[in-house]
């Protein structure tokens, strides 16, 4: 499938304006997906993806963003037939969403093994969606620019970040990469960032990981938004870390400082250093009551620069 954003803009215009009969319609398009999957709008112009799993794949919600059902009966309203399947209901309205999750389900299904990839694709949407709540925008374009930075020497290191509030460490380590914990500050003089305890105990036992601290520079043109679509045309549409990436502009689109909060991208990416995660001194077994509470405050005048990157 190949829609177009002015063919699949007729068809938006000509679902919006048809009078609904039936509660459970859907105005199907035209065109279909791989394994004749067919898609189309209902009367909130939601997009409705009839997926092709039977049951395969256990229905989720998402509140207010994305949900899968078992199988469903719907009414074709442009055909006047009834179909029955699995529909993957996306409670968005604008364009730009619509091709995007249409084209990522269109390669998907290409896919021999489709089933595994459309679980792994909504574990992503999950995960981002989740994170909404923790959002800061100058914190997570920090470690959108240490990504882009890393990507010029290690082309599949966006497959390994993971920016949730749930992870110890931002990227995780693999076989060209160390572990590395990104921590941002806006403060162009001074380098102090805050360390959880269970991040200092994951140093402790992983010595090669490292740190980078990134200086967040406002007063630019670059948002979280436009750092993750730039990051986007980097990669390619099967690799884990686009399709993560993409989960982030689907599940933040709403977010007002995800699109409008602005940086300077060539200052911010020129300010990051990597540092060595030594912290064998720290008695963590039984610590001390000072570093009871859970955090560290470190300044990086204390760390070794790191030559690796």
């Amino acid at each position: 499938m190949n829609l177009l954003k002015k063919e699949y803009d007729r068809f938006l215009d000509k679902a919006r304006n048809h009078d609904f009969k039936n509660p459970d319609g859907i105005f199907i398009n035209d065109s279909k997906l791989p394994k004749d999957t067919i898609f189309g709008l209902d009367k909130n112009n939601f997009l409705i993806i009839i997926l092709p799993i039977n049951n395969q794949i256990s229905g989720f919600q998402i509140k207010d963003f994305i949900k899968l059902k078992d199988k469903t009966k719907f009414f074709v309203e442009n055909e006047n037939k009834e179909i029955i399947g699995s529909p993957l209901i996306f409670k968005r309205k604008n364009i730009n969403d619509h091709l995007s999750l249409l084209s990522q389900i269109n390669l998907i299904l290409e896919s021999g093994e489709y089933l595994i990839l459309l679980s792994q694709y909504f574990d992503f949407l999950q995960k981002a969606h989740n994170s909404r709540n923790n959002f800061n925008s100058a914190a997570f374009f920090a470690e959108a620019c240490t990504v882009l930075k890393l990507l010029k020497t290690l082309p599949h290191i966006a497959n390994q970040w993971d920016s949730s509030a749930n992870a110890t460490i931002d990227i995780a380590p693999s076989e060209y990469n160390p572990a590395i914990e990104v921590k941002s500050t806006t403060n162009q003089f001074e380098r102090i960032h805050t360390l959880s305890i269970h991040q200092i105990k994951y140093f402790q036992r992983n010595n090669n990981s490292l740190l980078a601290s990134v200086v967040v520079f406002h007063d630019g043109e670059v948002s979280c938004k436009s750092i993750c679509e730039k990051l986007l045309k980097e990669l390619k549409p099967v690799d884990r870390g686009y399709k993560y990436i993409q989960g982030f502009l689907l599940a933040y689109a709403d977010i007002t400082s995800f699109s409008e909060s602005c940086f300077d991208e060539g200052m911010t990416i020129n300010s990051i250093r990597f540092y060595e995660s030594r912290f064998d001194d720290l008695p963590l077994n039984n610590p001390p009551k000072w570093l009871v509470g859970g955090n560290l405050r470190i300044s990086t005048e204390s760390l070794k620069e790191s030559n690796n990157f």
